[in-house]
């Protein structure tokens, strides 16, 4: 069961009365629909429902968008994509070509920085002689190169969901933190045989992020570092709401095995993926193993890192 938190959208309809006729009226914000915004277990959604209307959306070449007469199992309304593989026709220059269908994001759509998942579902039903594992492509992002990623889609006619993290294409296109201006599909004919006939059923597509502030991944890039070395660098990704994360994330830094701690601080991570410069400068770290421990307090969220600290080999005696 989804709580939907919008205060607007749990309202319903905005019922308007103008010459005696009663108009419905979606709740909007500068002309584009409210978000729909709900709590499913420990994750916040935002649902992307425009991206689930075909009317939405611009497709080229082989390629026809409408609406599936599928359900998905996270309710609301299916796209389909239709592709009829054509080895003979399309692009004059290209007859094996790309067909492919666009999507533009407006106003809030747009921004996905302070969300951790895309997710939608998807499910594949394929008639010719054979599938591909990855069948067709996802790209996110309008400037070349774009964030691109093949979700694998290899059972026919079971529902499949496809999740991004927002960390991975926020790294690779940094960019697109000030805003996603294109979704795109495309399907390469060269992996299909002429003829072949491919439709995808897409539906609920959404951005998610946790309800609380989390560290989903903690590794030390600098696993052995010398007694001098000002810093120990870690590669963290950081997940939930903005709010949350700017109050800073627990650190404790330990010699491993030992109870005591040598610091305690709150480190100022940043939401997403980073590497960031942990300072043991002033610690003067003896040789040994060591232990950074997130969360040391909470073990649902506690994560660890080790590093060995060695003496410097110019160190005179």
């Amino acid at each position: 069961m989804r709580k939907n938190t919008g205060s607007i959208m749990g309202c319903g309809l905005v019922w308007v009365t103008a010459a005696l006729t009663l108009v419905a009226v979606a709740p909007t914000v500068f002309g584009q629909a409210m978000p729909r915004t709900t709590e499913e277990g420990t994750r916040e959604v935002r649902w992307l429902d425009r991206m689930c209307d075909p009317i939405n959306w611009s497709p080229v070449e082989e390629c026809q968008t409408k609406a599936s007469d599928l359900q998905c199992p996270l309710g609301g309304k299916v796209l389909l994509m239709h592709f009829g593989i054509d080895h003979q026709s399309g692009e004059k220059a290209y007859p094996i070509g790309w067909p492919r269908a666009h999507f533009t994001p407006k106003e809030w759509e747009t921004e996905w920085s302070a969300w951790d998942v895309f997710e939608f579902m998807a499910q594949v039903q394929f008639v010719g002689k054979k599938q591909p594992a990855k069948p067709i492509g996802l790209e996110i992002g309008e400037t070349k190169p774009t964030f691109t990623v093949n979700p694998e889609l290899a059972e026919p006619g079971k529902w499949i969901t496809v999740s991004i993290p927002v960390a991975e294409i926020l790294k690779d296109r940094p960019e697109l933190a000030a805003a996603v201006s294109r979704i795109r599909f495309v399907v390469s004919e060269s992996n299909y045989a002429d003829k072949d006939v491919i439709d995808f059923h897409f539906g609920g597509f959404r951005l998610t992020r946790s309800l609380s502030c989390e560290i989903t991944e903690f590794t030390t890039t600098t696993p052995v570092v010398y007694s001098g070395q000002p810093s120990v660098k870690l590669n963290v990704t950081v997940v939930g709401p903005p709010e949350q994360v700017k109050r800073g994330i627990p650190f404790t830094l330990r010699k491993k095995g030992a109870t005591d701690a040598v610091r305690r601080e709150m480190l100022p991570f940043g939401r997403g993926n980073q590497v960031y410069p942990c300072d043991i400068s002033e610690l003067s770290l003896a040789p040994g193993d060591y232990e950074l421990v997130i969360f040391d307090e909470d073990q649902a969220k506690r994560k660890s890192a080790e590093f060995k600290v060695v003496e410097e080999p110019w160190k005179q005696e």
